[in-house]
């Protein structure tokens, strides 16, 4: 990829290896990727499972949670679009350039998808705060959905 079309995009949820939608991460169709390898957050952020779609949620509040576990990808700047339509960009989720410390140390800076807004419905149903995602994850499986782009539609 050549470096204008280049960005860095850290995942914690859905999106990673093995989890419901990595399909849209490792679809040509969408745009290019590299996987990085895996990658956490140098800050401190809350993660939780929520919603009756069970969506992992990171939340803006640096500095509060966990350091949160995730993959690391450079994409080109088609695959960035799928991803912030994926994410309802930005009415839904808003995006963050923060630091991540990939496997061999080396830290980089990278993308990361974060709610907008937190909802109050939205902590009435969360799980505790967690540092690494997986679907399942306290007997909630992720429930594919369309068209979530607004606190209303999560309940």
């Amino acid at each position: 990829m050549e470096d204008k079309d280049r960005q860095l995009v850290f995942v914690y949820g859905t999106l990673k290896k093995g989890q419901p939608n990595e399909h849209i991460m490792s679809n040509p169709e969408t745009g290019k990727h590299i996987y990085l390898g895996s990658a956490q957050t140098v800050d401190k952020f809350p993660l939780f499972v929520a919603s009756k779609y069970n969506i992992p949620f990171m939340l803006t509040e640096k500095g509060t949670g966990l350091r949160i576990h995730g993959e690391i990808y450079e994409v080109n700047n088609l695959k960035m679009i799928a991803l912030d339509l994926l994410e309802g960009y930005p009415e839904f989720y808003t995006r963050n350039i923060f630091p991540v410390e990939k496997e061999d140390g080396e830290i980089v800076q990278a993308w990361i998808y974060q709610l907008r807004e937190v909802d109050p419905r939205l902590l009435e149903t969360k799980t505790t705060i967690i540092a690494k995602y997986s679907d399942g994850h306290g007997g909630r499986f992720y429930v594919r959905h369309e068209n979530c782009g607004k606190n209303d539609d999560l309940f």
